[in-house]
């Protein structure tokens, strides 16, 4: 493994774990507001916030994908959303290199 392909994966960790904790940290508060508002309500367990909030915990995840458990499952994985910008930020520097250097295209053609 290069050193450059090494680095991405320490960053695209850290920023799974980033999301993780941010999650982390506004569900723990959440889940006791939601589990109070149940506590009152009593709604049936379709019913009820806190289980919905556990299922938006899951799908989360799902998402942030920290372990890799989810790669190739059919789910909207935080890596993909990565390579998207990644892409995205490399079309963007091309254009901007094609931009400045006008004989860099012609000669590409």
């Amino acid at each position: 493994m290069t050193f450059s392909r090494a680095l991405r994966h320490l960053v695209v960790f850290q920023l799974k774990l980033g999301a993780d904790a941010l999650r982390d940290l506004l569900m723990s508060p959440l889940s006791i507001v939601v589990f109070l508002i149940d506590a009152v309500r009593k709604p049936s367990l379709e019913n009820s916030l806190y289980v919905q909030l556990m299922l938006v915990g899951r799908r989360s995840d799902r998402f942030i994908n920290l372990f890799d458990e989810y790669k190739d499952q059919g789910h909207h994985t935080m890596d993909e959303a990565i390579e998207t910008l990644e892409r995205i930020a490399a079309d963007a520097s091309e254009s901007v290199d094609a931009a400045k250097d006008p004989w860099k295209r012609d000669s590409e053609r």
